[in-house]
């Protein structure tokens, strides 16, 4: 391999955020890449959404997985059977304090937890990856970007299917004016996983908006 073309760490880091994570949910354990061409990535969040950024991230050879924090340790056998020389924090602030040798981390978990912990990473100068939705406030999301652009941080944030080629075309039909101008907005989800209690005194799952 010549020179010009080694990926560098800070290389891998944009091409993974570029390609918005869409890479299967696939762990290669034969997969290896030079030290120089490493990232040493942590994951706040060790079940469930973390996991599965965790695997995505990891499909890459050029990814190694050191560390996880996540405040209920029952959630980590899978990741411990998955990755048995990660190591394993409670506290998210020991990890940060321990690990000196990262390079990236992904933030996946619950969402009032995502700009503390995106701030204290960033701080020390790691490149993000944190779940929707990034914020709870306008002012964090502006302090948040005020120091990734200091500290000239790769960030993304979790909003990966929307980069699909279907999503976009989407966007790009309707701002061409495909369908007129739109007036109201109808959505709603098919989930059937997390808090539904507050649907059964609704008259109707669906909500709507005005949007220009």
């Amino acid at each position: 391999m010549t020179e010009n073309a080694r990926i560098t760490r800070r290389s891998a880091v944009k091409t993974i955020a570029a390609a918005g994570f869409a890479v299967p949910f696939v762990y290669s354990a034969s997969a290896q890449a030079g030290p120089n061409e490493t990232l040493n990535h942590a994951s706040f969040g060790a079940n469930g959404m973390a996991l599965s950024d965790i695997r995505s991230l990891t499909a890459s050879k050029h990814v190694r997985l050191v560390a996880v924090a996540d405040v209920d340790l029952g959630r980590t056998g899978d990741v411990r059977k998955q990755f048995p020389n990660v190591r394993v924090y409670q506290d998210w602030r020991e990890l940060l304090d321990k690990e000196k040798d990262l390079h990236s981390c992904n933030i996946s978990t619950p969402d009032h937890m995502h700009a503390p912990i995106t701030m204290r990473a960033m701080q020390q100068g790691l490149h993000v990856y944190t779940q929707k939705p990034l914020t709870q406030t306008i002012y964090e999301s502006r302090q948040l970007t005020r120091v990734a652009r200091e500290r000239r941080i790769v960030s993304q944030m979790g909003i990966q299917i929307h980069s699909h080629e279907v999503h976009r075309t989407v966007v790009a039909a309707i701002q061409d004016g495909a369908i007129g101008k739109v007036r109201e907005v109808h959505s709603f989800s098919n989930k059937t996983w997390g808090d539904r209690n507050h649907l059964k005194s609704s008259p109707r799952f669906t909500s709507s908006s005005g949007a220009n």
